[in-house]
């Protein structure tokens, strides 16, 4: 008999709790040698609901393995990832299904993650040929333009291809395939890395949006401090695997007065007495 996953957690508690994750595997060599790699070790950390934690470290130190295993494409060697109420680590697969509508992952590389033998239609529409798929035609075709909207995704952009698409509107198709599915979580993997200055605002801000209207919690990885700066409401730092506690949170979050000017319409952070307000630079104009 199945388990019905627990009611969505109030605001400002946590809606999603890792403990003490670790991941083991052998890579191989040329020389078919398996070498035992430790890719995570005791990693925990909750995500808020609503909320925005920024996972930052550099390359290779085990943010994007800890994202696949966040959305069960890697199997990790022990711990707990708890979501509702349950340990996804021990669902049936059944259950997962339904974990795997409310927690979705943007990949860094959208041209690699859009399936390019299809159409944008066909790409946004196939969550939910996976996950609803006794809903109408007309139900599919009003979660279809409402996503669209939410992402600033034009309808003429429907009838071509992936490789058509410059980066960034991929990347809002990527955004957009999520939100069909109206997850609960976003978990995002260098998503903005890729993009140019003038880009990475528009896309930041439309995350920003999208939270606000939403309560959507997120799950911010990025090896750009600035990037954790502009949508972080908390950070935690990553090193060889491990969650450091060098440099602290409260740093990270604190603007840098030797930064160079930031770009125009690019979000930044500002501090007050109780909380972190992101707010958006004033054009240069006005």
């Amino acid at each position: 008999m199945q388990t019905k996953l627990q009611p969505l957690p109030a605001a400002n508690q946590a809606i999603l709790s890792v403990r003490n994750l670790s991941l083991h595997y052998f890579q191989r060599t040329v020389f078919e040698r398996r070498i035992p790699v430790t890719a995570l070790t005791n990693v925990s950390l909750d995500l808020i609901r609503g909320k925005t934690l920024a996972l930052v470290g550099p390359s290779g130190c085990g943010k994007s393995s800890l994202a696949r295993c966040l959305v069960l494409l890697e199997k990790p060697s022990f711990g707990e990832i708890l979501y509702g109420g349950r340990n996804l680590l021990e669902l049936k697969s059944k259950e997962l299904k339904e974990v795997r509508r409310d927690i979705h992952l943007i990949f860094q590389d959208s041209a690699s993650a859009l399936n390019p033998g299809m159409t944008i239609e066909e790409v946004l529409l196939e969550p939910l040929e996976i996950h609803e798929p006794t809903l109408g035609k007309k139900n599919r075709f009003m979660r279809l333009v409402s996503a669209c909207e939410q992402a600033a995704l034009s309808s003429k952009w429907l009838t071509r291809r992936p490789d058509e698409l410059s980066g960034g509107q991929r990347q809002r198709v990527a955004i957009a395939r999520s939100l069909v599915a109206r997850p609960k979580i976003l978990i995002l993997d260098e998503a903005l890395s890729a993009l140019d200055l003038s880009t990475q605002s528009q896309i930041a801000n439309l995350l920003l949006e999208l939270q606000r209207e939403h309560s959507l919690t997120c799950l911010f990885i990025t090896h750009d401090l600035r990037l954790a700066r502009m949508l972080a409401h908390d950070v935690v730092a990553m090193k060889a695997g491990r969650i450091s506690d060098s440099p602290p949170p409260s740093l990270l979050l604190t603007p840098d007065i030797h930064a160079k000017p930031t770009p125009v319409g690019v979000v930044s952070i500002a501090k007050d007495t109780e909380n972190i307000r992101l707010q958006e630079m004033p054009s240069v104009n006005e």
